[in-house]
């Protein structure tokens, strides 16, 4: 294990400045290349105390950016027609990457890991896909998928 300085929130709770001992994989592969995190030497957990403001200025910057594509993002249906057999099995699939592209199209520009999909969505019907966007603020996307035969 491996003690770190946390430089953001995470929905683990923890918090900005916080040392916390993780995997050394997740440390060295994730935490630390990415920005996330520094290694908890003595000279790391000054030098994050004393930008500990700024850190959280920007996470609450974050917070306020999310909260906004949130409104944004509930406000949407996406509604899409794909060919589905008679017991409403599609011939094809929903993705993560059709998530995104159609919030793309609208104007909401997010990336694929913060879709909560689970698996590809492969029958017609009404869902709800969990959209992650900051530690603190989540949203939904009201997803209906029709069969051309269905809506005609």
């Amino acid at each position: 294990m491996t003690k770190v300085v946390v430089l953001e929130k995470f929905k683990k709770n923890w918090e900005i400045g916080s040392v916390v001992s993780v995997k050394d994989g997740y440390a060295r592969n994730y935490l630390v290349p990415y920005g996330k995190a520094k290694f908890a030497t003595k000279e790391n957990i000054l030098e994050i105390k004393s930008l500990e403001e700024s850190l959280l200025k920007k996470d609450d910057e974050n917070k306020s950016n999310a909260n906004k594509t949130a409104t944004k993002i509930n406000e949407l249906k996406f509604t899409k027609e794909i060919a589905a057999k008679e017991n409403g099995e599609l011939y094809g699939s929903l993705s993560v990457s059709d998530i995104v592209n159609f919030l793309s199209e609208n104007d909401v520009i997010i990336q694929k890991k913060l879709v909560k999909l689970g698996n590809k969505i492969k029958t017609t019907g009404e869902y709800s896909v969990d959209i992650d966007l900051h530690p603190e603020v989540n949203c939904s996307l009201d997803i209906e998928i029709l069969s051309p035969k269905t809506s005609a």
